[in-house]
């Protein structure tokens, strides 16, 4: 009894779990070598800059590649293509027999560019439940390491593909590797977790969790101004090459530099069974049937405000891309710069400043408002300037929405569950890739030929169900917190 009263880390309303159940001791995060948190929170938004960057010269090349190929295939012997080494025309005549085919090039890219997010996200499910769960016992830079490995032999594939111009159905095994190692989505679960081991379960968990992505915001910017001009200068293989050679650096960083903050146990060996029942704990056996209902409720949350992000990359630079805006590349990378320095520079200090005056709940929905706004104002989108108001101004805090709530969700979980619990979002975050991504392609692909905006419509809906869930989650929110108190205030001896 004096060992669980003293463990000022142990949920102060939770149920025994089950003894079957293999959990880690809870020494995460706790304090051991000589460098600060804060020296290792810095570190870590270093390394989440690196692969950020790496990634934003890919993602692009990527996409513009696979368009291009396919443009290609599909003009065939069309000498305007010819001048256009990168892109396939632009075709604003909606009755020139080139616009019909445009429409095609279009529909076919969304298809083969989705089913490559399938490959990837699809193996990523059920491999991220066993990274995930594992990094409680083999610690965080396991999987750091892991992620950003198949970062490094997706690219390095890729490459090789561009480079020799082969058939683009090898990139399945690009991605397949990729998502074997668990892809963006355990890269997040890594940063999350390792915040979470150098952070107290305050507002100052949710405000770091804002930090990463804020810095990935950042260095998305940076890179893409850079990445426009690059492409347009030297096709897509540099690009590539490049990517690959950053996320190289990202990794002898991490194994350089950063230090363990939940190193290897004696008892490591646990099976992929044992892992998922590990996960699953943090739903089912963890806290009071309200506490327990809250972090559903918050699981759904996370869901549908993270489908969007997980899904609608591609669609933005086809849409970018072809009538009414088409965009250049340069152009592209400009609008990106732009969009995320002004959400990530004004939004994050615009973020904390509401968190002066409002619990993080509150700014959770204020921010999910935005992004609503951000939705519409693309949907309807009939000029460039519509599309800059839209994200950067009335979608300028909508990006916080996501890391609130996987802040509120991790200060609901004991430390020794911070692995299990981002591992059910980074498999939530997988699954939504696998299942939004054909969802959203196939809205693309039916509403293109009338009204392209008609998806970025449904991604607000999306948002809008995030809303109404959030309506429910605070007050119920607050009366867990209360009852919390109250036991707090028996627990502690008077004087």
């Amino acid at each position: 009894m004096a060992t669980d009263s003293n463990n000022e880390k142990s949920p102060l309303l939770s149920s025994q779990p089950d003894t079957d159940e293999i959990s880690p001791p809870s020494i995460c995060g706790e304090k051991r070598g000589r460098r600060s948190c804060l020296f290792n929170l810095v570190l870590a938004n270093v390394v989440v800059c690196i692969l950020t960057s790496a990634s934003s010269l890919f993602s692009p090349a990527l996409s513009q590649y696979v368009y291009h190929r396919i443009s290609l295939q599909v003009f065939g012997n069309d000498t305007r293509t010819k001048n256009f080494s990168t892109l396939a025309p632009c075709f604003q005549n909606t009755s020139d027999p080139g616009y019909i085919l445009q429409e095609r090039a279009q529909i076919e890219s969304s298809e083969k560019l989705s089913e490559f997010t399938i490959a990837s996200s699809g193996i990523a499910v059920l491999c991220n439940v066993i990274l995930g769960t594992y990094s409680d016992f083999f610690g965080r830079k396991f999987l750091y390491v892991i992620c950003m490995t198949g970062y490094v032999l997706r690219t390095i594939v890729t490459v090789i593909i561009i480079h020799w111009n082969l058939d683009l159905d090898y990139l399945f095994l690009a991605t397949g590797l990729y998502g074997l190692c668990g892809g963006s989505w355990s890269f997040t679960l890594a940063s999350c977790a390792y915040t979470a081991d150098n952070t107290p379960p305050h507002q100052s968990r949710s405000l770091w969790m804002a930090v990463i992505e804020t810095v990935t915001g950042l260095s998305a910017a940076l890179t893409s101004l850079a990445v426009g001009y690059f492409i347009q200068a030297t096709g897509y293989f540099y690009p590539s090459l490049t990517s690959a050679l950053v996320n190289v650096l990202g990794i002898l960083v991490v194994i350089l530099f950063m230090e363990e903050t939940c190193p290897r146990q004696q008892r490591s060996c646990i099976t992929p069974l044992q892992g998922l029942r590990n996960m699953m704990s943090v739903y089912v056996f963890q806290g009071t049937r309200l506490k327990k209902g809250l972090i559903w409720l918050g699981l759904l949350i996370f869901l549908f405000s993270i489908i969007n992000n997980s899904s609608g990359s591609n669609l933005d630079t086809l849409f970018e891309m072809n009538l009414p805006f088409c965009w250049s590349p340069e152009k592209m990378g400009l609008f990106n710069t732009i969009t995320y320095l002004v959400k990530n520079l004004v939004g994050v200090f615009l973020v904390k400043g509401l968190q002066y005056c409002m619990t993080d709940e509150v700014v959770a929905l204020v921010a999910t408002v935005s992004a609503i706004g951000g939705d519409l104002m693309w949907g309807f989108a009939t000029n460039d300037f519509m599309l800059y108001a839209g994200v950067p101004v009335v979608g300028l805090v909508g990006f916080a929405a996501t890391p609130i709530i996987r802040g509120i969700m991790s200060k609901m979980a004991p430390q020794s569950k911070q692995g299990a619990l981002f591992a059910s979002l980074a498999l939530v975050e997988s699954a939504c890739s696998t299942f939004g991504t054909p969802l959203f392609n196939s809205i693309y692909q039916e509403t293109v030929t009338y009204w392209r905006g008609a998806v970025f419509i449904a991604m607000g809906a999306m948002h809008a169900a995030a809303l109404v869930l959030y309506l429910i989650f605070v007050p119920l929110f607050r009366k867990e917190q209360r009852q919390r108190q109250e036991v707090r205030q028996i627990q502690t001896p008077k004087s």
